[in-house]
């Protein structure tokens, strides 16, 4: 993987976290740039292959479609935000960042059921996380 598509991912979960934690809502408009600015990448890097596009965007279509099945549990802009990691990265590395941040989530998630009430709790600073995470050890 290339150093700039790692630092625009860096870049762009950076930007959605704040915008989650503070909002509880992910800008449609932010992740269209992005999602622009991976195909921009692709076609100057000559990685242009749509079916391996396609293939990338799959852990994000599930991850929509457990926003549908759970009525919002998980949020579309998580599955979104997931889609776009796929443009700039590949599956089994998206696949990677996902499991981290569906870990560390759930980790987080029974410690706030333990000591607080329920809450609404963001998703996309544990996609950094798990980001960073695959950056580190894998």
């Amino acid at each position: 993987m290339e150093r700039v598509a790692l630092c625009a991912e860096l870049l762009f979960l950076a930007e959605l976290s704040a915008e989650d934690v503070r909002e509880k809502k992910v800008s449609v408009y932010k992740v269209l740039v992005f999602t622009v600015l991976a195909l921009i990448y692709r076609a100057f890097t000559n990685q242009l292959f749509w079916m391996e596009m396609i293939i990338n965007l799959v852990p994000g279509g599930m991850m929509i479609l457990l926003a549908i099945l759970t009525k919002e549990g998980i949020g579309y802009g998580d599955g979104m935000t997931v889609m776009v990691l796929g443009l700039w990265t590949n599956v089994w590395f998206t696949t990677g960042v996902l499991c981290v941040a569906i870990l560390l989530s759930g980790i987080f998630g029974s410690i706030c059921l333990i000591v607080t009430k329920r809450e609404v709790i963001p998703f996309v600073p544990f996609l950094l996380v798990g980001l960073e995470v695959m950056l580190f050890y894998a």
